[in-house]
């Protein structure tokens, strides 16, 4: 019987990189290319939403570095996503608070990757009273993320918008 489970368990382990394996390229798309700049312009304001967007981003860095390219992703937080990126979830309805401390966590490991840059717009954040110092650590307060946005497409970041 402990055979049987150390062989399940070891099965189990190599699902998730077999998956990957049969996971088709992109190299059509992204020939030529050494990396990948994203601006993520998320204004999406209900957590489970947003979440499930996390997921997608976090699938396509390491679909980047999976298919050879250096991951650069700006993060510009406005709108209702603004108060979702505030340290403390004082200010949330009771049924909110589990998933944005999810979102929290998820934001934490998405800026501990290498080529992750984050910021939230004053105009925005300031509709629900944050200043910077309110902010979860690592995410950087703006004057106007339109600003931003404006910028970062000069510099060749291609803006997706998450809402």
């Amino acid at each position: 019987m402990k055979m049987l489970l150390t062989s399940l368990l070891a099965f189990s382990l190599l699902l998730p990189t077999a998956a990957l394996a049969d996971k088709p390229s992109d190299e059509r798309a992204i020939a030529g290319l050494e990396n990948g700049r994203i601006l993520w312009d998320i204004t999406i304001g209900d957590p489970e939403r947003l979440i499930a967007r996390l997921s997608v981003i976090e699938e396509t860095y390491d679909d980047m570095v999976r298919q050879g390219l250096e991951p650069e992703m700006m993060f510009a937080f406005r709108g209702g996503a603004a108060g979702l990126i505030a340290a403390s979830t004082d200010h949330l309805e009771l049924e909110d608070v589990s998933a944005v401390r999810h979102i929290h966590e998820r934001l934490e490991d998405l800026l501990a990757r290498d080529g992750v840059h984050m910021e939230a717009c004053s105009i925005a954040t300031r509709r629900f009273d944050l200043t910077q110092d309110d902010l979860l650590p690592g995410i950087q307060l703006v004057g106007n993320t339109f600003l931003s946005i404006m910028g970062y497409e000069s510099q060749g970041y291609a803006t997706i918008r998450i809402d």
